[in-house]
């Protein structure tokens, strides 16, 4: 394993009587180290969190052992989702948390998740309700109706010729989530797959694989209508994950309401599916006619269901911009010329290279961290779907980091 540093409790304990007071020092004076001791461009090490246990116990040693991590991330993102809606963020949380009502939908669908989160809350030493809006990541865009919020792009290739399935994204988040990144490693139970889920620390899931060759990742869809009581984005990728076939992951998905307008590329041990997901309606988006690849960036392009202002938006387009010129259509445009025919030729190679790539200089597939950027490519992953799975994984933007190797310690059957 290559850049990547495995934080067991025994090593965290270590360091557990004398960082604390350190880190108060640190954050004192307002020179708190990137994590690492690296900054953007210098030597970067990925995070793997080993979890076990009942949800609140894998929650807990998540919030324990990443406690000063997530302590300064959950600063930050009060700071910008406060300056966003230029109101004071604990009132913008409560308002958030009164306005919707997804407790109900997770107890319904995902109800070990809802431990996970009171585990990280209790563990980070932050109240639940805080820790719990943190998770709503995507929910909270739609709260804030926030249509540039959202910059990823995501691929997948069927099985075929000598390569095994893939799916692969670059997840593009804000700025300051920068030096966050940590891969979940979740020991698999009699009932629970064994995971490795790719977040930001004291965020259940961004995108991730399990050792059934059950993968997925996800792009904002805001365009699409969204719901308050329906499932957050990130239990619907857990929710995924914790599935032990190809039937039950996809009928899981197809089945949840959705909370928020999302594209999920879905990849199994052969085959690879793209779900346009709304509150209303869950479309099959298929770019290849015999579903051989599946790409997708950030606006719909099967899924009718979308928002009253999204309608009067397109209507009123000029000629010129309806060609479609935009963020999101740029980088569909880009990684639609590597993804031909036929399905052979699409190896991890050339996944890297598009996952790399920078064809616009203002609306790449991969973005850089520069500064005054609000948003950046948080990390590429790559998740190989054969009968020994594994998932490759950059922290930060693919051009300028290397893709770290993790492997399963049991394959599931």
């Amino acid at each position: 394993m290559r850049n990547a540093v495995r934080i067991s409790p025994c090593a965290r304990r270590a360091l557990s009587v004398a960082f604390p007071l350190f880190l108060m020092v640190l954050l004192a004076i307002g020179q708190v180290p990137f994590a690492q001791g690296a900054g953007p461009g210098g030597a970067r090490e990925l995070k793997v969190l080993d979890l076990s246990g009942s949800p609140y116990e894998r929650g807990l040693q998540h919030g324990r052992r990443m406690r000063a991590e997530i302590g300064r991330v959950v600063v930050l993102w009060k700071q910008d989702v406060g300056k966003q809606a230029k109101t004071d963020p604990d009132t913008l949380i409560k308002n958030f948390l009164a306005a919707t009502n997804f407790v109900p939908a997770m107890r319904k669908w995902t109800p070990d998740l809802l431990e996970e989160v009171r585990g990280i809350a209790d563990g980070a030493g932050i109240p639940f309700d805080t820790m719990f809006a943190f998770q709503m990541v995507d929910e909270m865009w739609v709260y804030l109706d926030q249509p540039a919020s959202n910059h990823c792009s995501s691929m997948g290739v069927v099985k075929a010729g000598t390569h095994p399935a893939y799916v692969a994204q670059n997840m593009d988040l804000e700025a300051y989530r920068d030096e966050y990144q940590v891969v979940l490693h979740i020991a698999g139970t009699p009932t629970l797959p064994e995971q490795y889920v790719f977040t930001c620390a004291g965020l259940i899931a961004t995108n991730g694989v399990n050792n059934h060759s059950i993968a997925i990742c996800c792009n904002t869809l805001l365009q699409l209508s969204a719901s308050r009581d329906g499932l957050p984005v990130a239990c619907v990728v857990r929710g995924v994950l914790a599935q032990s076939t190809p039937e039950d992951a996809v009928k899981f998905l197809k089945g949840v309401k959705h909370a928020s307008g999302q594209n999920y590329v879905l990849g199994t041990r052969d085959q690879v599916f793209d779900f346009e997901a709304s509150a209303r309606q869950v479309v099959e988006f298929r770019p290849a006619a015999d579903g051989s690849f599946v790409f997708h960036t950030n606006h719909p392009l099967a899924n009718d269901d979308i928002k009253p202002w999204h309608v009067k938006q397109v209507a009123s387009l000029s000629p010129e911009e309806a060609k479609g010129n935009g963020d999101s259509e740029t980088r569909l445009a880009a990684v639609q010329a590597r993804f031909r025919p036929p399905a052979s030729a699409i190896d991890a190679a050339v996944i890297k290279e598009t996952l790399r790539s920078r064809d616009s200089n203002v609306y790449p597939v991969c973005r850089s961290r520069k500064e005054g950027d609000p948003t950046f490519t948080f990390g590429a992953t790559i998740m190989t779907l054969s009968d020994t799975p594994f998932l490759e994984v950059t922290m930060g933007p693919p051009d300028a980091n290397k893709f770290v190797l993790l492997k399963f310690q049991q394959i599931g059957k």
